[in-house]
C-alpha cells in the first residue's frame, strides 16, 4: 500500500525571522532535532536555512551573518496527501534533504509539518514516523 506524506511527515517546523543570527538557528536546530528551519517574513515563509547552509557559512565569519545571507529563498512545499514516492522524486531533483508541508488555508503561512530523508529512511526500515514528544504534564 502506498504511503502519504500525512504518514511519514514530521509535525511542526521550526522558525526564525530573517534576521536571525546563525549562532541562534543552530541553537534552534539543536534543541528541535531539525534539519532546517524556515525563515519567515511579514507575509509568510520565504526560505529555508539547512544544516548544509550553517556548515558553508562556518568557516566565514558566521557570528555577523543572519538568515537573510543564506537561507535559500525557496520553500518546496506539498500537501499532506500527496504520495511519499512524489516526494522522494523532488528530494532528487531539487537536490534538497527536506520538503515542507503545507495545510491548505486562505493566505500565506508557515509549513506545518516536514517530511526529511531522515523520514523516507525510517519508512523503508519500518519505523514509526518521528512526532513531537508530549507536552509534559504539569503535577
Amino acid at each position: 500500500m502506498s504511503k502519504f506524506v500525512r504518514d511519514i511527515m514530521k509535525i511542526g517546523v521550526p522558525a526564525c525571522e530573517m534576521e536571525t543570527s546563525l549562532a541562534e538557528i543552530a541553537k534552534i536546530m539543536a534543541r528541535e532535532n531539525a534539519d532546517a528551519v524556515v525563515v519567515m517574513d511579514e507575509v509568510g515563509s520565504c526560505g529555508v536555512v539547512s544544516q548544509s547552509d550553517l556548515v558553508r557559512a562556518y568557516p566565514r565569519n558566521f557570528d555577523l551573518l543572519t538568515a537573510k545571507d543564506v537561507m535559500t529563498p525557496k520553500v518546496l512545499t506539498v500537501p499532506p496527501d500527496a504520495a511519499a514516492t512524489a516526494v522522494a522524486h523532488i528530494m532528487m531533483d531539487e537536490k534538497v534533504h527536506q520538503v515542507f508541508v503545507l495545510h491548505e488555508h486562505p493566505g500565506a503561512g508557515k509549513p506545518s509539518a516536514v517530511v526529511t530523508m531522515r523520514a523516507i529512511v525510517r519508512e523503508m526500515a519500518g519505523l514509526e514516523p518521528e512526532r513531537p514528544a508530549p507536552p509534559l504534564k504539569r503535577k
